[in-house]
């Protein structure tokens, strides 16, 4: 794992290759239906400062009726004398859902969604002196991109500028923008393998080059190939590029010995990409790469020739009180606590999902199934079925570089599609994607994987038909509860709640331990009998939705990204996994007269108060039941030691004490492998402890905090306690330097400083 994160912090900063963020010094309002706001000279006096990414209104915790209606943003900008005479590209990674917008009172795009990018050449529209974008967005119901309407839907759209904004400078003479090009295929830089082995590889790379010059011009494309600093092969190519006009210019070379991406070992390669007028160097442009290929055979899936078991598990984007609106590294912190919890894959569910997380995936080695937007929702116009259209050729023009996509979910989530849809979808694929390691996957047959919508144990053989399957979401609503179906929004209350998949952290040791053993059963039964090639739990983290006022609470962590023990058993699963054992008990009267231990290790022996009371043996052939043991305590309580062992060595140890009384608050501040930055945002967790800094199991009592520097807290400064935690989500300021966090419950208090 230190690996994996050193490689993450590469990233932390700004991706290879990105364009210069363009977040600060935006004004924002809300506005009504008829407001106009998009003149080039505006007064923006009593507008809001904002740094993006951004939403529009900090949500409670729990989410009862999410904000939807039109705002506006605004920003001005100068040009120096290095800007002039360059191409000027405006990039929106994410504005939701209906946006226009005007470059100095010129209105310049109407888009339609929120999940993609919004690419604009405003060139032509700057001037000498001030210029002015102004943004209009709208989160209303909309049938043309769907999906349900809020108050019916899983899931929130939230609303905003909630991604980042780049502004990047080129030369007339440029590597073409794959949403500018717009040809099948083609833009940028678009890089394929072929004949991948231990032994080596063929790297094919196809850069296209536009010509914004009145004269033709001959240009010359030089690709590197770097692990590390070391240049490991070379290749270019020439061509002739008309006036106004385009080439793509294809090149490739053979790797030998490549060092292969995969979940265990995600090698990445830096490809620089350099472009030359003449003898002029007119651009650059360097990205991450992976060598690796995927197929399926027989329905198994095989990651570099060798047959691979994806354990998955499916995320929601949002986080408490900013919704959508993530910092990058808040991003790069959810991709870190996936693989630590045991995870190779993840469902990008339901929607196209955060650069910054897809960059840390790749780092990280965790495949991710790439989705359209989507979900229990399909509207007969023509306008709908194009939208989509453009959704998939541009989700995979955005993607189609990254090792770490698995295959590309270009299907509307449980939902009925008619084949035609379908149809389009495939051919848009194989159109954009004409490489050798590329798959469709869809809820309906007639992609190349299918993936099954219920959650649990659905019977996959139809006459006729036998795809590759993944087992797309499982764990969830199947057990002792009310099957819904498409009608959830009707549910009143599942059966025996106590007893389903859906626990909160904060209900404690034994609904908990309940959710383990619903997630054990059926991840089994997908093991040992479903033909699957991977599976993906239901869900990462818990989240807000429109349909129903609770908090959807499958999650093997909180919305505040607190793990439940399904987090730890997840953990035990990993093959060569770190060595682990955790004691899933709170330790207290509660817990009964047995307690329950995840390990990954061979052997285990357990001392309380210092005294040995026994062991046991755990086995990796019986996985997934095997990690799982209970030992038998009794009445006694105190410290709980659990040690692993692997080959007679102790590897791991856990230990657990039964609390005493209150005697303090702790502040903890959860970076989760990546070091906090400015405009970043922080999840602080306050601990009420007993006189040995034991967590008390507590819920409720008010929690304050305060913030002095260069930080803010997003959403409630009084906040309750749940299970013990008190959870705050800090934003970090532009300007850096030290904040100091000041907690208070009652007659206790504790303080703690932040440097970023």
């Amino acid at each position: 794992m230190k690996h994996l994160l050193t490689l993450l912090f590469l990233l932390q900063t700004m991706t290879l290759g990105a364009q210069p963020l363009f977040n600060d010094g935006w004004r924002f309002r809300f506005a009504d239906e008829a407001a106009d706001y998009s003149a080039a000279s505006l007064s923006c006096d009593g507008w809001t400062a904002v740094t993006l990414p951004h939403t529009p209104r900090y949500e409670n915790y729990n989410v009862v009726r999410q904000w939807q209606g039109i705002c506006w943003y605004r920003k001005e900008f100068g040009l120096n004398a290095a800007m002039r005479g360059k191409r000027c590209v405006l990039t929106f990674e994410g504005a939701m859902n209906i946006a226009d917008i005007w470059i100095n009172g010129v209105h310049r795009e109407h888009h339609l969604g929120g999940y993609l990018p919004i690419v604009i050449d405003i060139t032509d529209d700057l001037h000498k002196g001030t210029n002015s974008i102004a943004v209009r967005l709208d989160n209303r119901d909309c049938n043309i991109t769907g999906p349900k309407p809020v108050a019916l839907l899983d899931y929130f759209l939230y609303g905003g500028l909630y991604r980042n904004v780049r502004l990047e400078f080129v030369d007339e003479i440029r590597i073409t923008d794959p949403f500018l090009d717009r040809r099948p295929a083609a833009g940028g830089v678009f890089v394929t393998y072929d004949n991948v082995s231990d032994t080596s590889a063929d790297v094919n790379v196809q850069v296209s080059v536009a010509n914004g010059t009145r004269r033709r011009s001959g240009v010359k494309v030089v690709n590197e190939l770097l692990d590390g600093s070391a240049v490991v092969a070379v290749a270019d190519g020439s061509a002739v590029v008309e006036a106004g006009g385009v080439a793509d210019v294809n090149t490739g070379f053979k790797v030998e010995n490549p060092r292969l991406w995969s979940p265990s070992s995600p090698n990445l390669y830096t490809l620089r990409t350099t472009l030359y007028a003449g003898d002029r160097k007119v651009g650059e442009q360097s990205r991450r790469v992976g060598i690796r290929s995927i197929e399926i055979r027989d329905r198994k899936l095989y990651v570099n020739g060798r047959p691979t078991f994806l354990r998955g598990v499916n995320r929601h984007q949002c986080y408490p009180y900013v919704g959508i609106a993530l910092s990058d590294n808040a991003q790069r912190r959810d991709a870190v606590k996936i693989k630590e919890s045991g995870f190779d894959y993840v469902r990008l569910s339901h929607y196209p999902q955060s650069p910054a997380f897809l960059d840390a995936c790749d780092s990280l080695g965790l495949f991710v199934l790439d989705a359209i937007s989507g979900w229990q929702f399909f509207d007969k116009s023509e306008e709908f079925a194009e939208y989509h259209r453009r959704s998939a050729r541009e989700l995979i023009r955005r993607d189609r570089n990254r090792p770490c996509v698995l295959a590309w979910e270009l299907s509307l989530n449980e939902t009925a599609m008619p084949r035609s849809f379908i149809e389009d979808m495939n051919d848009i694929f194989h159109e954009e994607y004409p490489a050798r390691y590329g798959y469709t996957a869809g809820w309906k047959y007639g992609y190349d994987i299918y993936i099954e919508a219920r959650q649990y144990r659905i019977k996959h053989a139809v006459k006729g038909y036998d795809a590759p399957l993944i087992v797309s979401e499982y764990g969830d609503w199947e057990f002792y509860a009310i099957d819904d179906g498409f009608m959830q929004h009707k549910t009143r209350w599942f059966q025996k709640p106590e007893l389903t998949s859906r626990q909160l952290r904060e209900y404690g040791e034994k609904r908990m331990l309940q959710q383990v053993d619903n997630i054990a059963l059926a991840h089994r039964d997908n093991r040992n009998n479903v033909p699957a090639m991977a599976d993906g739990y239901w869900v990462m983290f818990d989240y807000n939705r429109g349909l129903a006022p609770d908090l959807v609470s499958s999650g093997v962590m909180s919305l505040e990204r607190l793990p439940k023990y399904a987090c730890h058993y997840f953990r035990s699963l990993r093959e060569n996994g770190e060595p682990m054992i955790f004691v899933a008990s709170n330790f207290d009267r509660e817990s009964g007269d047995s307690v329950t231990v995840f390990s990954n290790c061979e052997q285990a022996r357990f001392w309380l108060d210092g005294e040995e009371i026994g062991g046991c043996s755990f086995d990796r052939r019986s996985v997934p039941a095997g990690t799982i043991a209970r030992i038998y305590v009794g009445d006694r309580r105190g410290e709980l030691t659990a040690r692993g062992y692997v080959g007679g060595r102790e590897v791991a140890s856990h230990t657990v004490r039964t609390p005493g009384k209150p005697s303090s608050i702790r502040l903890a501040c959860d970076e989760g492998g990546v070091k906090l930055g400015r405009n970043d945002m922080i999840f602080v967790h306050v601990h009420l402890t007993d006189r040995n800094g034991t967590t008390i199991f507590e819920n409720g009592g008010e929690v304050f905090l305060a913030v002095e520097g260069d930080a803010s807290i997003a959403g409630s400064a009084v906040v309750p306690f749940r299970g013990g935690i008190a959870s705050f989500l800090v934003k970090t300021g532009t300007q850096g330097g030290d904040v100091v966090l000041s907690a208070q419950y009652g007659k206790f208090k504790t303080e703690t400083k932040l440097n970023f």
